[in-house]
């Protein structure tokens, strides 16, 4: 992900795409777990900028994501 998401819609879609990702790959899979990182570091990037941009649920998604690769990454 080369620009941080800004806005809403690119937030959303940005959070959707990561997640279907992670459902179509194994979460234990270390170059899935890299991509996965660097959105996750991206959007926290983007919310830096534009807090208001993520919804509730996305940050909800955001931490659960965030939780499921930091339980993985002992797998490595």
């Amino acid at each position: 992900m080369a620009t941080p998401p800004i806005d809403s819609r690119a937030v959303d879609a940005a959070v959707a795409s990561l997640q279907e990702r992670l459902a179509e790959g194994d979460p234990a899979d270390a170059a899935l777990q890299d991509h996965c990182r660097a959105v996750l570091s991206a959007l926290r990037a983007s919310y830096r900028v534009n807090p208001a941009a993520f919804s509730r649920e996305a940050i909800e998604v955001l931490r659960e994501i965030g939780e499921l690769l930091h339980e993985t990454a002992g797998d490595r």
